[in-house]
């Protein structure tokens, strides 16, 4: 039987203490954080199969290689955003993407606070994880009859973006894998479509990397451990993100589907 670690037992069990150890996490975290496979899902099932717990900081580390990515990859975008917005305001384009990603963050924010226990307890769940890929691969696989009509968002297709990131609070929904899928969904061009999904993603990781620092504290910390992890997180991270920036402007983005449907049904399996 699988049974997902839940928020309760951070403490419990033991953490890591080998460099070993610090380097799968990294890798399961610099492939799945950026492949729409669910970095959440990927990580709490192999601690519990595993059997321990990574450090607080060690987690909000890997948080901030998963933005160092951003900041590398989107550089040009995010640098011109930041200029324009600074010396003509939000009245310009790149004004309106700026507002885009706030509102669309929104979601996330207010489903957190409602919600932000009934999410942790679902990390528990091993029957819910797998439920979660199931419906991941579903999604993805609409993206087969996707037609590409916008090169633009409006205000309202960043808001049903949000909601779709919202939803990938749960382990096992993919956040880039939901983000995206709906972006084409609504007829996105699938440069854009990306774009905007990690763009979105910055404030979501700062927020989530803040949050855990505050409600958990630092402890069991091994910062050798950190450092290579937080290293190999962002070299395979940017390798995993420049492929997926790939699929997707192929058009591809369903051939995660079939990923998703075999883990979620083996989840499932190992569940009873």
């Amino acid at each position: 039987m699988l049974n997902c670690p839940n928020e309760e037992a951070k403490g419990e069990g033991k953490a890591i203490t080998s460099i070993l150890e610090a380097i799968l996490l990294a890798l399961v975290q610099g492939v799945t954080e950026w492949l729409p496979i669910s970095s959440s899902g990927h990580l709490a099932l192999i601690q519990q199969m595993l059997q321990f717990k990574s450090p607080v900081f060690f987690d909000v580390m890997l948080h901030v290689g998963t933005l160092v990515v951003i900041l590398i990859v989107f550089r040009e975008k995010i640098a011109k955003i930041t200029k324009t917005v600074c010396t003509k305001g939000l009245t310009t384009p790149e004004g309106k993407t700026l507002k885009q990603v706030i509102i669309g963050n929104a979601p996330m924010a207010v489903a957190y606070i409602l919600f932000g226990r009934e999410i942790k307890d679902m990390f528990s769940n091993a029957t819910a994880v797998g439920i979660a890929f199931l419906a991941t691969g579903f999604v993805l696989f609409l993206t087969l009859k996707a037609r590409n009509v916008k090169d633009q968002l409006t205000y309202t297709d960043s808001i049903l973006v949000g909601v779709a990131q919202a939803f990938a609070l749960l382990p096992g929904l993919s956040r880039s894998g939901l983000t995206i899928a709906i972006a084409l969904l609504l007829g996105i061009e699938r440069r854009k479509a990306a774009e905007f999904s990690f763009l979105l993603a910055i404030p979501a990781v700062i927020g989530a990397a803040i949050e855990e620092s505050i409600t958990q504290g630092f402890t069991g910390i091994n910062i050798f451990s950190v450092f290579v992890g937080m290293t190999i997180a962002v070299i395979v991270g940017y390798a995993s993100l420049k492929i997926l920036l790939q699929i997707v402007q192929k058009g591809k983005l369903y051939i995660f589907s079939i990923y998703c449907w075999l883990t979620g049904a083996l989840v499932l399996l190992l569940s009873f």
